[in-house]
């Protein structure tokens, strides 16, 4: 290999970068998160993350790698993060120091068990044969440039040492050494801990300078955007002014809690702020709200659709197909990078860094010190609910980020986890003159089905919400009313992207809070499961609503009058039936929709006082009810604790079957109607294509599949199910529903 010389300029780290021009991004990036972390408690860990920043490409100066650049059909084949190792001799590493930065290089790609498996310590033969490779490559005029940095560090490191060839008893003092130090990390958790620090900056520093992406930015001043102190309620002048504690804000709909949240996080300054809401549709509503108050290019929406749902989005504003893209795909790139500071994304983008998804190091790392803002935490079953607070308080403990929760309704349950979760938990409620303010329904309890008043509900004028609790309550409805002749738009969870933003943006336009009524205007009447409760910025002026609990009524009063304009008063009607009680898995606990009518009974006919709802939950949620949700929960926590927490260490991303856990209980799956496969492989452009797929539980796929109505083929799920833009997939003879 020797003939093969080549100089240092000429040296690559990849195509169309110089080995050099790439150590000195990365170097410059662990500057960059130094910054943004200043409050850090670990005083070595950035002189570790820059010495390893210089040293940790340094392998591919193997004359096989440049070659391999050169020339793709000659692949190299080994790892040039291992043969980095061999050149730490270059600087008098303490003995604390040495584990870190061998760490750091060695698994800024793989896994420490891949490395390790692949490069034994005690392996001669493979460890002489990789130091060989750098026979003619220009390994002291890398030195010299290495040195030459090391002098402009920002930090304190250890002076460079006289040069040397780079061996294989280096290489394999450093593997022992890794080796020993994973092993014992088992036994420290502050260690732990640090070490998912180093690896998560390291490995952001790495993927940032290699697509030379965008600065890791601070979070701007967010307060110019919001209420002035003479125009704030005075829960928002609470958040603005809150103590760093875990915090539970509680107002009614209406009157900015987004807004107290935010002034909150300003106040702060933290390096990063996230924002978590319970579906994908309010998280795309409220990335478009903050880009609006901080840039587009400081906010990164998260969820499983994310790259469709920007792509329609370019769509709609005029680019092409192409354009859109392109740009959409170099969003969710740059937000993959972890550069923007504000995320947007369900909580659970926070389950999928502890259940050890790949690259999850980078994922806690940016949390550090993080605000997290938490939004309508209640709208989760227990088992759910136990997980996400689980996660919560592990990354309040572990990596100092401070949670605000914030809800129009807190059943007493949720408030007893939070208090027992979060000790010094910190209360902000609107007062009562806010409430009073914002009081904005009367309450109908109706006798029977609103199946049965669906004439009733066609006479009744101006923007009309009919809720229902299963899909195929929805469908049922819906032919109905069209029978009668009647308008209708209907909404749930088994339309595809396509269609689903189709019916999202009509329903927008229509009935948007920010839609001025005209006179005379006929609207649709809105037939919607769940999905409407809390995620379209919509305003109705009557609601008839299937029976459900009371936190969930309550979601589907806050869609109506949200204008609020007193001294109307917006009547929301609540039927008695179905309870659900005829269903084997009924969507909600009859006896909880029971114990919501037996204490709404009182309210019937009255204006809706929302500042009485917590008293009102209370009520409802004892005995049996309260002892069963209580169980679920707790089995749930201590599962999650036991199964995806205590295990969680650094350098290594989750087994096959803690992915497949996380896909079983949260991801779902994504399937292509039957009906539109030509349409799918038609399709120009392959965001086009995954537009297509309708999303569905993934016990929903199993019981399709058990049925020979769901297959794989060619890596796409496919369902022999009728589907249409107006009603979406039918699936029939389930036991139960889903929204």
């Amino acid at each position: 290999m020797a003939e093969e010389r080549f100089t240092l300029r000429q040296a690559l780290a990849r195509p169309g970068e110089t080995l050099a021009d790439h150590t000195e991004q990365v170097a410059n990036r662990i500057i960059e998160l130094s910054a943004l972390h200043p409050a850090l408690i670990y005083p070595r860990l950035w002189a570790r993350l820059y010495l390893a920043a210089l040293l940790h490409d340094s392998g591919k100066l193997a004359v096989g790698f440049q070659r391999g650049l050169r020339s793709p059909k000659h692949r190299w084949g080994l790892r040039h993060e291992v043969l980095s190792l061999a050149f730490l001799p270059w600087f008098a590493l303490d003995e604390a120091d040495h584990p870190w930065v061998i760490a750091a290089i060695a698994t800024h790609h793989w896994d420490a068990n891949e490395i390790l498996d692949l490069y034994s310590p005690d392996d001669e033969e493979n460890t002489e044969k990789i130091v060989a490779e750098l026979a003619g490559a220009p390994v002291k005029a890398w030195y010299d440039w290495i040195a030459a940095a090391a002098q402009r560090s920002p930090f304190l490191l250890p002076p460079p040492q006289p040069y040397t060839a780079p061996s294989a008893d280096a290489l394999r003092d450093a593997l022992r050494r890794l080796s020993a130090w994973i092993e014992s990390l088992n036994a420290d958790e502050r260690q732990r801990r640090e070490a998912i620090l180093l690896r998560g900056y390291f490995r952001m520093a790495d993927c940032a300078g290699a697509a030379r992406a965008p600065a890791f930015a601070a979070l701007p001043p967010l307060e110019p955007h919001l209420p002035t102190p003479e125009m704030r309620y005075p829960h928002q002048t609470a958040c603005a002014a809150a103590p760093p504690h875990p915090t539970l804000l509680t107002a009614p709909p209406g009157s900015g809690k987004t807004e107290a949240a935010l002034l909150w996080a300003d106040a702060a300054r933290p390096p990063r702020l996230y924002y978590l809401l319970p579906y994908r549709a309010s998280v795309d509503a409220m990335t478009a709200r903050l880009e609006r108050i901080a840039g587009a290019d400081t906010v990164a929406p998260t969820h499983g659709r994310v790259l469709n749902s920007l792509y329609r989005r370019l769509t709609e504003k005029g680019q092409s197909a192409n354009e859109a893209a392109k740009a959409a795909r170099a969003r969710v790139d740059i937000a993959r990078l972890h550069t923007p500071p504000i995320r947007v994304a369900t909580p659970y983008h926070l389950l999928r860094a502890l259940y050890q998804f790949d690259g999850f190091e980078g994922a806690l790392a940016d949390i550090q010190n993080a605000r997290l803002i938490v939004d309508e935490l209640h709208v989760y079953e227990p088992e759910r609910l136990a997980q996400i607070v689980a996660a919560l308080v592990f990354l309040r403990e572990q990596f100092g980020a401070i949670p605000l929760i914030m809800t129009a309704t807190l059943p007493p349950l949720l408030r007893h986890v939070l208090e027992d979760a979060f000790l010094a938990l910190h209360y902000i409620r609107a007062d009562a003159a806010t409430y009073r303010r914002f009081q904005r329904h009367r309450l109908y309890l109706r006798s029977g089905d609103l199946a049965d008043s669906l004439g009733e509900i066609i006479q009744t004028e101006g923007r009309r919400l009919i809720a229902v609790n299963t899909v195929q309550r929805a469908l049922d409805i819906s032919t109905q009313l069209r029978e009668r002749g009647a308008d209708v738009l209907t909404l749930h969870s088994r339309f595809n992207a396509r269609d689903r933003w189709m019916h999202e943006q009509r329903l927008l336009r229509l009935f948007g809070a920010d839609v001025p009524r005209t006179e005379g205007e006929v609207t649709p009447i809105v037939v919607a499961t769940q999905v409407v409760e809390v995620s379209l910025n919509l305003d109705f002026d009557a609601l008839f609503s299937d029976p459900a609990p009371l936190d969930a009524l309550a979601q589907r009063f806050g869609r109506v009058n949200r204008r609020h304009d007193p001294p109307a008063l917006a009547p929301v009607h609540v039927f008695a039936q179905p309870t659900g009680a005829d269903q084997r898995r009924p969507i909600y606990d009859p006896r909880l929709i029971a114990a919501t009518l037996n204490a709404l009974e009182p309210h019937d006919r009255q204006p809706f006082d929302e500042a009485r709802l917590n008293d009102l939950l209370t009520t409802i949620y004892t005995g049996e009810i309260a002892e069963k949700w209580h169980t679920r929960y707790q089995t749930a926590s201590a599962d999650f604790m036991r199964a995806v927490v205590e295990p969680l260490r650094p350098f290594a991303s989750a087994d096959r079957g803690l992915v497949i856990a996380f896909a079983q209980l949260f991801d779902g799956v994504e399937a292509l109607p039957l009906a539109l496969e030509e349409e799918y492989t038609a399709a120009a452009n392959p965001l086009d294509a995954a537009a297509l797929l309708v999303p569905m539980a993934f016990w929903q796929y199993k019981m399709l599949e058990a049925q020979g109505l769901a297959w794989q083929e060619d890596e796409i799920i496919m369902v022999d199910l009728p589907y249409s833009p107006e009603t979406g997939l039918l699936i029939a003879h389930q036991d139960a529903d889903e929204s």
